[in-house]
This record gives structure tokens, sequence and C-alpha cells, in this order.
């Protein structure tokens, strides 16, 4: 400040002026300056020149249209701190009331430059609106730690205002936004999803505002299902879809169809999750739904593509199922929502894992890791996409690299606060292990999995058959041959139960096999033939080929 005063003590008008440019910010303009300093143009040219002269700013570009940037970050500081509290105060207002009047494009294109000034301005209502706009206009360049600040600053606000209904309505439409930016940025678990969209659940309602509810229910049901609580979401699916029924609201029940199609999979009830697929993907409109990715991060035809095709694989529908995946990542392509689109290459990329094409997996995933760095979004490029990628190698049999690479990703989906889908990767590393020769430590895994599938509450069943069947099979490899049998009839009931005509010939294969070992050929072939002849498709897929081989060793 002392340096500030010593270079300008001769024209209190260039104190002035660099102090209404602090207020302004480090950077600004000659005709924003002009049009807040009430200085005559000569006067104000003076100021400007002596500013520049004195080498505390430096100027760009020929009037009117120059530039002016301080030298450094504490010579604006300085300049702004000389200034009494009042008059900053006023020097923030004037400046808003300046870019609304005489820039009104501000208000669309920077609306952070109008919540910082009317924040300083201690006109708090205002302020907080602009905020708001400022993440959400940020949140549709999926610029997510912008929009988290700027939709935390207006939260910070919040809690100067008067309770009153429109407080409850700007705290909700902060919340909201809010939510889903964590949501893209570390991912469904994170804990400030909850925390930002559990309250915001109470005050839509309290307020009827139905129209709110998709986000937050998506949102809430979503935290809870990657928390690995896959039963305990059927209460918010339910109550989502009865509050679309009584609200009249389309979007709602839609998202509710999509999130029952998910939940339904999960739990391994494939008929189920692919019957309310089948209603996301009746009711889904392109132009009027375009919107829903946007509010979610996910598009409702894009998920309900990828666990229909899913569905559809378990059930026995390898080819059909390949159709619905190619649907599926043509409409994300056409969405061009980034991470939606990332979402659909690596999650949506299960089918190619369960069809054993690990190149074509690798291929999405690839894909997906550049389009993640590309848009700022890590949790597609560092989370989502090496897991995939780390099953993409196991199933090359690139064991030395895959192992520890999903090791390494398993982690981080964990510390991303990630329980579902755990227990299938342990079953893909457990496999790993067990091929590269450490069958205990394949076991150990295999057991953590059905714990976890286990547990009231959660029961993360879709995959169980197929950790049964890798536990007959692990077993069988240590000679334990009777409960190896076991396990495997144990996966074969539960592959009945659900209809899954994929994990039940993958389970009759290895069945199969050991009693080709035991001399038992007839019951292999009777066993293994009777699931095989039920398929009509999928001949050059893995399983298939290998089921039809040993069938022919059989004969």
């Amino acid at each position: 400040r002392d340096s500030l005063t010593a270079r300008l003590d001769r024209s209190p008008a260039a104190i002035e002026i660099a102090q209404v440019g602090a207020v302004i910010g480090r950077e600004f303009s000659y005709e924003l300056i002009a049009a807040v300093t009430p200085h005559t143009e000569t006067d104000l040219d003076s100021a400007l020149n002596q500013l520049t002269e004195s080498g505390l700013a430096f100027r760009r570009g020929t009037l009117p249209e120059a530039q002016y940037t301080f030298k450094h970050a504490l010579v604006q500081d300085a300049a702004y701190e000389s200034l009494l509290k009042t008059r900053r105060q006023a020097l923030h207002a004037k400046i808003a009331r300046v870019l609304e009047e005489h820039f009104p494009t501000t208000e669309d294109t920077e609306p952070e430059l109008l919540a910082h000034h009317l924040t300083a301005a201690g006109e708090t209502e205002t302020a907080i609106g602009y905020w708001q706009k400022a993440g959400k206009l940020a949140l549709q360049r999926l610029a997510l730690n912008e929009a988290i600040s700027h939709l935390n600053q207006g939260m910070e606000l919040i809690g100067k205002l008067a309770q009153s209904a429109q407080r409850d309505a700007s705290e909700l439409d902060l919340r909201t936004p809010l939510g889903t930016a964590w949501m893209a940025l570390k991912g469904w678990a994170a804990p400030e999803v909850w925390s930002s969209l559990q309250p915001a659940l109470g005050l839509a309602k309290s307020l009827s505002r139905h129209e709110a509810l998709v986000p937050i229910y998506f949102g809430l049901w979503v935290n809870v299902l990657v928390q690995g609580r896959i039963a305990e979401t059927l209460d918010w699916v339910n109550e989502m879809l009865a509050t679309a029924e009584t609200s009249g609201d389309p979007d709602l029940l839609m998202v509710g169809h999509d999130a029952a199609c998910i939940t339904y999979n999960w739990l391994g009830d494939f008929n189920q999750s692919r019957e309310h697929g089948g209603r996301v993907l009746a009711l889904y409109d392109e132009e009027k739904h375009r919107h829903l990715a946007d509010l979610v991060n996910d598009d409702p035809k894009t998920t309900a593509g990828v666990y229909v095709s899913l569905g559809t694989w378990m059930l026995g529908f390898p080819d059909r199922a390949v159709q619905l995946i190619d649907a599926k990542d043509a409409h994300a392509r056409r969405r061009g929502q980034p991470f939606d689109l990332g979402w659909a290459l690596t999650v949506g990329g299960l089918v190619w894992n369960c069809r054993g094409q690990p190149e074509a997996l690798l291929a999405r995933v690839e894909e997906a890791e550049r389009l993640g760095r590309a848009h700022s979004l890590p949790f597609i490029s560092e989370v989502l996409a090496q897991i995939w990628k780390g099953f993409a190698w196991l199933r090359a049999g690139r064991l030395a690299e895959g192992i520890p690479h999903l090791r390494g990703a398993m982690e981080r989906w964990n510390a991303a606060g990630g329980e579902h889908f755990m227990p299938y990767m342990r079953a893909v590393l457990a496999e790993g292990l067990a091929l590269s020769g450490d069958l205990a430590g394949g076991l150990s895994l295999i057991e953590e999995s059905l714990g976890q599938i286990a547990r009231p509450g959660w029961e993360e069943r879709w995959h169980l058959a197929e950790a049964l069947r890798l536990k007959g099979w692990m077993l069988q490899q240590q000679g334990k041959l009777s409960v190896a049998e076991e396990n495997y009839f144990a996966s074969l009931d539960v592959a009945r139960e659900q209809q899954a005509k994929s994990w039940e010939l993958r389970t009759s294969t290895s069945l199969a096999r050991l009693w080709q070992i035991q001399g038992k050929r007839k019951e292999a072939h009777d066993l293994l033939s009777a699931v095989y002849n039920w398929f009509t498709e999928g001949f050059d897929t893995k399983d298939l080929i290998e089921a039809k081989a040993l069938l022919e060793e059989l004969a």
C-alpha cells in the first residue's frame, strides 16, 4: 500500500482509478471502468496513463478496447484494501448495476461476475440467484470444479437469509445441481452427493416442486446403489414410481423405470429388469428427453440399453445383446454428453467381457479414457476406464499386467465409495489369480464376494451363479472334487432360478468336465447338451465354442 501511494502520490485521480480497477478485478477493461467512474474521458485517460507509467499496471490494446492488468495480485490487493469497507461495497454494487445495464450479455455468459460483485455489495438474495445460474452454466460445460465452487458460494450465503419459502426455493436450486456435479466429479457414491441431495428432497416436497425431484431421487437412489446396498434401493425405486404416478410427471416416471431396470438387474431378476428397460425405451423421445442427461449425467435410453443388453446376454441371447449394445452406443454418440458416453463405453461394455471378446472391450475402454481426460472427467478416465481395462487384459491372458492393474482400479473404486460391483470385480481378479497359480488367493476373494452378496439389504446377485462356479472350479483344481461338485450344483440352481441360460451353460460346461474326469461321460453329455441345444444364436462366442468342443469329446 505504501508503494502504491508513493508511486501515485501526486495524482489522487490515479489512486482512485487504481482502487476502482481493483474492485473490478485483477484485470479490467477501459469500457467498464469508464462506465463506473464519474470522471471525464480526459481525466480518466490521464489517470490510467499515470497508472501504467508507474509500472503498477499494464495495458493491452488501444482505446477504447484496451484491457488493463495489475502487475501483481499484491498490487490489486493493496489498492482494494486501501478503500473503506462501505466504499468497497458501494463500488461493487455500482459495478453490478453497470454490468447489468451496459453489458447485458454478462448475465448469460459470466453470471459469476455479477454474483461476485453482488455478494461483496451485500445484496445476498440477488447474488444467490447468480451463483446458482453460474453453477448450472459451468455444469452444462462439465467444468465441474468451477460449478461446485459457484454453487457452494451460493450455499454459504443461504444462511444469511431469513426463513421463508423463497429462501428454501433458493437452497433447493443450489443443492440439486450440486449433487449432479459431485456425481460427475467424484462418482455416484461420493458422500457429497447424499449431503447435497438428502436435504433437497425435503425442500422439494415441502415446496411441491415436482420438477426438481428427478435429479434428487436419481442421485439418492444411485448413491445407495453404488454403496452396495442393492436390495435397499428398491424402496427408492418404488417411491420414485409412486410419486411419478401421483404427480403425473413423465420425466420422473421414465427415470423411475430406468432405476428399476438397473436395480433388478443387479439383484439378478433379469426379466423384471428387461421389462422396466423396455418401458424406458418405449417412452423415450429423442427431443423431449435429451435434457435428462444434463440433470443426472446419464441418459435414460443409454442406461436402459446397457442393462437390457446385459440382461439379454444373461438370458441366453448373445447376438441380440450385441445388437442392443451397438444401438446404445450409437444413441450415446448422438446425444453427445461426455459423461454419458464415457459411462456407455465402460460400464456399457460389460457384455463384451461376458462374451469373451477383450479386444472389443479394450477399444471402447481406451476411447472412454481419452474422452474422460479431454473433458476433465477423472471418474471416467481414472476409475471406470481402468477397471474395464483390467478386465480386458485379464480376459486376453495378460495376467502379469492385468492383476496389479485391476487391484489398483478396485482400490480407486473403493476410495470413491464404490462397494457395488466389487463382488464381480473380486471374482474376475480371483480367476486371474487362480490362472496364475494362486488358488488360495483366488478362493479368498471369492469368499469375500459371496459374503457381500449374502449381506441383508445388499444382495448383488446378478453374477452369483458365476461366483459359485468359479469357487467350484478352484476347488476342483485343488483336488476337492466333491465340494467342487456341490458348488457347481449351487451355481446351476441360481442360474436356473434366474433363467440365466448363459451362466447355466458356463457352469454346465465346468461340471461336465468334472464328470468327464470321473468317467461319467453320459451324465456329462446329457447335462451339457440339454442347455447347449436350447441356444439359437451366439455359436461363435467363447462359451458356446467351448461347450460344443466338449460335447464332441463326450459323444
